[in-house]
Formats: C-alpha cells, sequence, structure tokens
C-alpha cells in the first residue's frame, strides 16, 4: 500500500482538496479524496483541568457544522513554534486562563479517512488562584464562550447540549467516555 499519485482538485485561501491515487492491500489501483489545511503546521488542542478535575470546555460557531459546538481549546501552530508553546498561547488567548503543560502527544490524526490535519494533544493543570486577568485575545472571526464542567456534571453537561441543539465534538465524547470505566 503506497501513494501513486496525488492531484490538487480546488484550493481555497485554508483548505484545498486532493485526488490521491493509491495502490491498496489488494494491489489494486484505487483513487480517494481528502482535504488538507493550506500551509499547516499542525494544531494543538489542549485539555486544561483543575484541580477538583472540572474541564474547561468552549462553545463556538462552527460553519461546517451550521451551529454552535462544544469543544476543547484548540489552535494552529504558528511556523517555528513549538506544540507546548501553542497550548500555552492559545488557552489564554481562547479562555484568558493561564495553564501549565503537563503532557503533550506526538502528531495524531483527527479524522484521517477525510482528511490529513493533525493535532497535539496537550494535557494542561489550571491553578484557579493563579489567575490573575481572565482577558481573551480572539481572532477577528472567534467569538468563544468557555463553560467550567465539575466532571459531576459532565454528563448532564452533554445532555443539556444535545437538547440544546449545540453540537458537540467527538473528542469530548471520548474524554467523557475514558473517565466513565
Amino acid at each position: 500500500m503506497h501513494t501513486i499519485s496525488k492531484k490538487q482538485i480546488a484550493s481555497g485561501k485554508w483548505i484545498a482538496l486532493q485526488e490521491i491515487t493509491y495502490l491498496s492491500h489488494d494491489n489494486t489501483v484505487r483513487t480517494w479524496e481528502a482535504a488538507f489545511r493550506v500551509r499547516s503546521n499542525g494544531a494543538v488542542m489542549m485539555i486544561p483541568i483543575f484541580p477538583d478535575g472540572s474541564v474547561i470546555v468552549i462553545r463556538q460557531y462552527r460553519p461546517p457544522t451550521e451551529g454552535l459546538v462544544y469543544e476543547f481549546p484548540a489552535g494552529l501552530i504558528n511556523p517555528g513554534e513549538d506544540p507546548v508553546e501553542t497550548a500555552v498561547r492559545e488557552l489564554k488567548e481562547e479562555t484568558g486562563y493561564d495553564g501549565v503543560v503537563t503532557y503533550c502527544t506526538p502528531s495524531a490524526y483527527t479524522s484521517p479517512g477525510l482528511s490529513a490535519e493533525f493535532i497535539h494533544v496537550a494535557m494542561m493543570k489550571v491553578d484557579p488562584d493563579a489567575q490573575t486577568d481572565l482577558k481573551t485575545h480572539f481572532d477577528d472571526s472567534e467569538s468563544i464562550e468557555t463553560f467550567i464542567v465539575p466532571p459531576s456534571q459532565f454528563a448532564s453537561f452533554l445532555k443539556q447540549a444535545e437538547a440544546d441543539g449545540i453540537r458537540v465534538d467527538s473528542k469530548i465524547y471520548t474524554w467523557f467516555l475514558a473517565h466513565q470505566f
């Protein structure tokens, strides 16, 4: 199994669509369409946790879903920036909170059947007593709300999201399910 060729089908300011021709496991030449971020250095998703186990979740409008989405804070890695630096910077920009990265994963793919997009997942500790200024610094296109969700309320938080028609990023459900067992 290997790629034979890639052909760009379309491209915009942020996303490109490619047709990939590859040799499959049964030696058949096949094609696949995939989305790629243009000029991407990857992204970092943060899981910011308070000492009591509460987690920071954000809500913002995501045009592809045509609705508000609950997700963990995340952001694109700037050229020359380390994923840990990005995590600290993006947490502050999106939520106003300062945090410390305790672990950062290598690259992981978010939807490998659709896209080559990859992220790093940064576990972060947030000390509520160390917060001095919760001022956010959104990009022009961002309008983000921050929620602190205690572990005992996570299930009801997700149930209410469904009742309210708010979309939920699959990584939120993954986090929730991993903490149920």
